[in-house]
């Protein structure tokens, strides 16, 4: 006969998304811009908050490093002060997006071209992101480049594991929980139902 369980203790691990938040970049002079900066030079936006965090974009146009060459490279760059109490700030996880937005004349309910990535900022000045976000053809050659400007959306969120939840679940909260085993194995060792 299977054995049943009266009681299972059950932990509960989580990530949950303590704060969200978006800049968008505006482009202006591409051109000029990716003349001036050569492959491995970037411009910065402004510091800007979002998802409770200091950050900075960091563009490329023509690529961060010598194998992103005909590529813009996008970076976001967590830049917090020291926090509240006067203690640097710890690592912080996020999830974030980049995403290219069509000028004013073009209405589309959602940029097409974006990429997303999770990542951890283990420190202040630490950076993530794309070295071939787009190709520079490719942005060249699209609706999203207009009257030599192009803007970039950048979507955070920053995301925190909550405390471990331990407690005593009854055998019949454990089909809700979808953890009973439905099998007639008389050998089998999982918790099956009374």
């Amino acid at each position: 006969m299977p054995s049943t369980a009266p009681e299972v203790s059950v932990s509960t691990v989580a990530a949950t998304a303590t704060s969200t938040g978006h800049h968008m970049l505006k482009i202006e002079g591409y051109k000029h811009l990716k003349d001036i900066h050569r492959n491995g030079s970037c411009f910065e936006s402004c510091r800007f908050k979002a998802a409770g965090h200091t950050w900075k974009i960091c563009c490329y146009p023509n690529g961060d490093r010598r194998d992103a060459a005909g590529y813009i490279s996008l970076f976001l760059t967590r830049d917090d002060d020291e926090d509240k109490e006067g203690e640097r700030a710890g690592v912080v996880h996020a999830e974030f997006r980049f995403a290219l937005v069509y000028p004013r004349s073009r209405l589309l309910p959602w940029p097409p071209y974006a990429k997303s990535t999770t990542c951890t900022y283990p420190s202040l000045n630490s950076s993530w992101g794309f070295p071939g976000f787009i190709t520079v053809k490719g942005l060249e050659n699209t609706g999203f480049l207009k009257d030599d400007c192009f803007t970039v959306r950048c979507d955070i969120t920053v995301v925190k594991k909550s405390a471990v939840n331990d407690e005593l679940v009854k055998a019949a909260d454990m089909e809700r929980l979808g953890m009973l085993c439905k099998c007639k194995d008389d050998l089998c060792k999982r918790h099956h139902r009374a």
